[in-house]
């Protein structure tokens, strides 16, 4: 879809939640919490703001195939509060191996259905994803596995597996806190344990999606 058809449909949303009042681009910009300026070069380069427009359509329950595919089959009658967007980093590995270098941090919305982050007890809105890099979590965490992260648990125990940053490098391991020193276990033996005094804890992971 064109960003002059998206625009045109949210004009007609919004005009009716405002007793069919005109709507311009700056009301569009306000309702999905953009700045005008970053709108107006937005719509210059025909660059569509994917991640607000499915949060807008998510406060409001409204069907994104509807919206974007003019879909709506038996099958897609359900409320779209049944799904969620999360922020997916998909140019972020955090490393099950040696360690990453983070440098970037564009996110994309990810549509994820609310029972999946019920079955692993995640926090719908602090749970985020990122992709594993190396094996060190073998057979648990593959290379290229979706993690999914609750950024709301930072405190470490010695049992779980955590998202950890060490000196601007990523970690997914076990946490052990032995003295003044924190120690990052692997699952897989080839790897030796890395010892460290600081880190920061992004969060707990909470699932995760292999590949076959």
């Amino acid at each position: 879809m064109a960003l002059n058809e998206i625009l045109e449909k949210l004009k007609d949303i919004l005009s009716k939640e405002l007793d069919n009042k005109k709507v311009f681009d700056k009301d569009i910009a306000q309702a999905l919490d953009i700045n005008y300026d970053i709108f107006r070069k937005a719509k210059q380069y025909n660059r569509v703001p994917y991640w607000e427009i499915m949060q807008f359509l998510a406060k409001r329950s409204i069907s994104i195939n509807w919206f974007f595919f003019n879909q709506l089959p038996e099958s897609l009658i359900e409320n779209t509060s049944n799904y969620i967007i999360l922020k997916y980093y998909n140019n972020v590995s955090g490393s099950a191996g040696l360690g990453t270098i983070n440098y970037h941090l564009d996110q994309e919305p990810l549509i994820i259905d609310t029972q999946v982050l019920d079955y692993i007890n995640s926090n719908y809105k602090y749970t985020e994803l990122i992709k594993a890099n190396g094996d060190s979590m073998y057979p648990l965490i593959h290379e290229d596995s979706l993690i999914f992260i609750d950024t709301s648990i930072k405190e470490i125990n010695n049992k779980d597996i955590f998202v950890v940053n060490v000196d601007n490098e990523l970690f997914i391991k076990q946490i052990i806190y032995k003295g003044e020193y924190y120690i990052l276990k692997s699952i897989n033996t080839y790897y030796k344990d890395i010892k460290t005094k600081e880190l920061v804890v992004i969060g707990k992971v909470k699932g995760v999606l292999n590949k076959i």
